[in-house]
């Protein structure tokens, strides 16, 4: 059972001020769907307060506008993690803190941008010092593929359109792949937490043994929206916006199933979405011939 609590801790602002840890937050987008970012800024404030730069623009910095509620999750380099819930309450583009992101090594030597705009959030809760359990995601990714496999020879992926796109499943089926999912919870807030057990069945779904972190998946609603974020260890990322799916017996969680409904590029240069595809748009007025 993972505790949680009302400030952050010393240690919490030291791993949160590295920046090699990798710091993902999560808005909540109009239709509902949580959007995942990775926002390495993340930094703590005081014990009651969260703070990021914001080095771009993108989806997630338009949907805090009309709804300040997010989650956060922090993993260090030595697999440490945290996961919590803040209020976006503020902004800054001066100040001590400006500065600070700005005189970081990170952004202070980057020829082409620096950090715009500092957010200021109101920590609604953080969860204690949890570590990756690495033995538990390598059997649980063993499962995860046994299952994947099984529930696509059962399915009609070969005649459903595609959803990921083939960079996608390749980033999904890579051993080393990070996996975060999150789902908004009944407060508002979206939680974010790890699922790196989970493997790709086609290019529609992606499948979870009931373990780890069946603490979290069983918090999920059946067919709730939510959202899988992918990132390997060069940085190569990819969101996955969906329905979620848990399969139980007796009331016991026996596995989890994710179908894909969107697919958003967050990658620089061009964040956006790719699935839905989008209609090509008209060239010196003339109508797209496609």
């Amino acid at each position: 059972m993972i505790t949680f609590k009302k400030e952050f801790d010393g240690n919490c602002k030291k791993v949160f001020e590295s920046d090699s840890k990798i710091g993902l937050l999560c808005t909540v987008a109009p239709d509902g769907y949580p959007h995942i970012s990775l926002i390495s800024s993340i930094s703590v404030k005081d014990n009651k307060t969260m703070m990021w730069g914001q080095f771009c623009g993108g989806a997630s910095k338009d949907y805090i506008k009309d709804n300040q509620k997010t989650g956060f999750l922090v993993v260090s380099p030595d697999q440490r993690w945290w996961t919590g819930k803040a209020l976006r309450t503020s902004t800054a583009v001066t100040g001590e803190d400006f500065d600070f992101f700005n005189n970081k090594p990170l952004f202070r030597y980057n020829s082409y941008c620096g950090i715009g705009m500092v957010h200021y959030e109101e920590l609604v809760d953080v969860s204690i010092e949890e570590k990756l359990p690495i033995m538990k995601i390598v059997l649980g990714s063993i499962k995860s593929g046994s299952l994947a496999k099984k529930a696509l020879s059962h399915s009609n992926a070969k005649n459903a359109e595609e959803k990921m796109p083939p960079y996608g499943v390749d980033l999904a089926s890579g051993v080393a792949c990070l996996k975060f999912a999150a789902f908004v919870d009944t407060d508002g807030f979206p939680r974010l937490f790890p699922v790196m057990q989970g493997r790709p069945a086609g290019a529609n779904a992606l499948v979870f043994s009931s373990a780890p972190y069946t603490e979290f998946m069983q918090q999920i609603p059946q067919e709730a929206k939510t959202a899988v974020f992918l990132a390997n260890m060069s940085l190569e990322s990819l969101l996955l916006q969906g329905r979620w799916f848990n399969t139980d017996k007796g009331g016991v969680l026996k596995s989890s199933t994710f179908e894909v409904d969107k697919v958003y590029n967050s990658m620089l240069p061009i964040g956006g979405y790719i699935y839905p595809p989008k209609p090509a748009p008209e060239v010196y007025g003339l109508k797209s011939l496609a």
